[in-house]
């Protein structure tokens, strides 16, 4: 029979029931009987109060059984009160859910955000823009700027409905890729990619906030990179000093990389005749 440790998360051959040790990790485990046993590349699911070792799927992962808004709401509920235990229950064969999940709140945010600012802030925003762009070097990409903002026709308004989804899907698959390679270099990834992008993907739950032009934004992102790292904790099955090194890794790598271009421009600069 086939059984699973909850320790290492590794599928194991056994031909016995009860105490044993795993013989990959070497922690002891308890094999239960036939029906408790995991079939080949199957993940049981447990009601509530079981084993939270075993990953029973967010609800947003279960959204056929709860109803679809139910299982949205309860993600993102999770996500920002009980995030230990949203991820703790993340299943990593459910990829395709988890992306549907990001694009829809981050695409569908930013859609709402951008709509109200081009139809009920841009009385205000515009005229900064138009006085930015008066002059200085500045000027003409603060002019276009305020050109963008006027333009509320049907044709913009669908250009962006559809570059909205393919912008976030990019920035998301972009995002997990940089933290994952951050966590492989500090020896942090311990369950590969997908345990990467499933934090990553449900840590986008914050992000409801681009809904709300201007500060909207600068809280949602915070609040991502922080969930990010809780994510990744879990997920990973590694302690919290790894999982926050492997998130503020690339952006401590971009700071000293602007850092350093800016030297190098000052550097330049200097050089030049004067």
């Amino acid at each position: 029979m086939l059984a699973r440790c909850p320790s290492c998360r590794n599928t194991f051959s056994t031909d016995r029931t009860g105490p044993q040790d795993c013989p990959v990790c070497k922690k002891p485990l308890v094999v239960p009987d036939a029906p408790g046993v995991v079939p080949t590349g199957a993940q049981p699911f447990l009601q509530p109060g079981a084993d939270s070792s075993v990953e029973q799927g967010t609800p947003w992962e279960r959204r056929a059984e709860l109803g679809a808004w139910r299982a949205y709401w309860e993600t993102v509920v999770q996500a920002v009160f009980e995030p230990g235990q949203l991820f703790r229950s993340t299943r990593l064969d459910r990829g395709a859910a988890q992306t549907g999940f990001a694009v829809l709140t981050v695409g569908g945010a930013w859609f709402v955000g951008q709509m109200l600012d081009r139809f009920f802030l841009r009385q205000w925003t515009q005229p900064l823009f138009e006085k930015l762009g008066g002059s200085g070097a500045m000027g003409p990409l603060w002019q276009k700027m305020a050109a963008a903002s006027r333009d509320t026709s049907v044709r913009a308004i669908i250009l962006l409905a559809v570059l909205t989804p393919l912008a976030v899907l990019i920035g998301l698959y972009l995002n997990a890729a940089v933290t994952h390679l951050a966590a492989v270099l500090l020896g942090q990834a311990k369950r590969g990619f997908d345990a990467t992008f499933a934090a990553c993907a449900y840590a986008c739950a914050p992000l409801l906030l681009l809904a709300i032009p201007g500060c909207g934004s600068i809280v949602g992102t915070a609040w991502t990179i922080v969930l990010t790292g809780v994510g990744l904790k879990e997920t990973h099955r590694i302690g919290p000093g790894g999982a926050a090194a492997a998130v503020i890794a690339p952006y401590v790598l971009l700071c000293c990389a602007v850092c350093a271009l800016g030297l190098l421009l000052g550097m330049a600069a200097r050089g030049l005749p004067q």
